[in-house]
Order: structure tokens, then sequence, then C-alpha cells
């Protein structure tokens, strides 16, 4: 069961800190 309708993307202060974050999506789902 997909919990997120779109991917989490990092937001600018994560980019600042962490440049690699840019291509990092994370998507959350639950097992039934």
């Amino acid at each position: 069961k997909i919990l997120t309708n779109h991917p989490q993307i990092a937001d600018a202060t994560e980019l600042a800190a962490n440049p690699r974050a840019g291509s990092a999506k994370l998507r959350v789902a639950e097992r039934l």
C-alpha cells in the first residue's frame, strides 16, 4: 500500500548541506 502520492524530494536547505540529495526520492509504502 502506497502512503505517499508523490515521491518526497529534498528541500533547498537539505540540498545546500548535501548536494547529492538532489537525486534522492523517498517513497513510503506499507506492507500488508
